[in-house]
């Protein structure tokens, strides 16, 4: 099988709220995954039982096959990397020093990063175009800044999967396509799957991989953006009307105010 992340039959729940339910979901290696779905219907609670960090009620999360439950936290730090959509540093650090922490799960606890760390944290940052940033202190950089830190990070983590909440968040027009064309770069260069939940669906390309549609707590459709992305599924999974227009490789989708 391709699959590097397999869902099997999950639900969610938060006290009695039914969040997620009859999750089953297939993420193939060296893709980019598109989720997409209205506010509260559970994207980021699906992004954060995938790193791990909730456990489903009911069914389960496979990684290259095996239980998530079942795997050493410490290899599961090193294969999944999480970028959350707001990005917070509680330490007066340099921006080089946060990226450098993606190296953290492989070095022991009294070990310096080695020169190919260094190297590695370099390259992250040269790719997302921040590179000039590296010397400066993270609360003097701005929020869109941080977040580009934040992903930088990520990459150099080295990760299998990288998960992305709302990478867009904080960011312009520019970063934006910046950080879509550099996550497009990853899965060529690196092989990484990528799975990323987004309200920003004018930034996304419509060459990515897989899309995935949420609705009322369940998938309403997944598979290429010929097959799952036109007025009809938009239009369902955010209750509104919308119009879509295809360009090369992009789309752009706004509300048709007119309509009913």
């Amino acid at each position: 099988m391709n699959s590097v992340i397999s869902l099997e039959d999950l639900s969610f729940h938060y006290s009695d709220r039914l969040v997620l339910t009859n999750i089953n979901l297939n993420i193939d290696k060296d893709t980019i995954n598109i989720i997409l779905g209205a506010n509260g219907v559970g994207k980021s609670t699906l992004l954060r039982l995938i790193a791990g960090f909730l456990h489903p009620h009911t069914g389960k999360i496979l990684f290259e096959q095996e239980d998530i439950k079942k795997l050493d936290k410490g290899y599961l730090s090193r294969k999944i990397a999480y970028v959350s959509q707001e990005s917070i540093f509680s330490f007066p650090f340099t921006v080089l020093e946060i990226v450098l922490l993606g190296r953290s799960p492989y070095t022991g606890i009294f070990e310096f990063e080695s020169k190919s760390d260094y190297k590695i944290a370099f390259n992250a940052l040269e790719m997302i175009g921040i590179y000039h940033l590296k010397d400066r202190i993270i609360s003097e950089v701005s929020g869109g800044e941080k977040q580009l830190v934040s992903i930088a990070r990520a990459i150099a983590q080295d990760p299998a999967v990288m998960i992305l909440d709302e990478p867009g968040t904080f960011l312009d027009f520019k970063h934006k396509s910046q950080i879509y064309r550099s996550l497009e770069m990853i899965k060529i260069e690196k092989g990484i799957s990528i799975i990323i939940a987004t309200h920003d669906i004018n930034s996304i390309r419509n060459e990515f991989d897989n899309f995935i549609l949420l609705k009322n707590g369940g998938i309403y459709k997944q598979g290429n953006v010929t097959d799952v992305i036109n007025e009809y599924n938009l239009s369902e999974i955010y209750g509104t009307t919308v119009k879509l227009i295809k360009h090369e490789k992009n789309f752009f989708v706004a509300a048709d105010h007119l309509g009913n």
